[in-house]
């Protein structure tokens, strides 16, 4: 196996070309080194009856996962709360004009509901 840093390095670090993704060589290593020419084992269907055998999910553990997906999303939407300036941001939209306070409202209900739309696609 041929190791493209070695042959590539130019004063110490990579080349630009190479770091941009724009180098031939690079991208002629990079497939070759991708190439998964490793013969299959065959494990006489061990991994099937070992998969067969564990227990299916109970619906008490998803319904638990699901609290703690919730608990993650409360925690990180306090602990960015904490650290906005909610006070001065409101007090300047206020001064400026209702649109900019607005948009400050909409935006923060807007990432509730990507955040709170993820926890429901990462449990379909």
């Amino acid at each position: 196996m041929v190791n493209f840093e070695q042959r590539n390095i130019k004063g110490g670090t990579l080349s630009n070309v190479a770091i941009e993704g724009k180098d031939p060589q690079f991208d002629a290593w990079l497939s070759e080194q991708l190439q998964f020419d490793e013969p299959y084992l065959d494990d006489d269907g061990f991994c099937e009856s070992v998969m067969a055998k564990l227990p299916a999910p109970s619906q008490q553990s998803e319904r638990r996962a699901s609290r703690f997906q919730y608990i993650a999303v409360l925690a990180a939407s306090g602990i960015v709360a904490w650290q906005f300036p909610f006070g001065e941001v409101l007090s300047e939209a206020a001064h400026q004009s209702i649109s900019l306070y607005s948009l400050v409202g909409v935006g923060m209900l807007s990432s509730l509901v990507v955040m709170a739309g993820g926890i429901f696609a990462a449990r379909r």
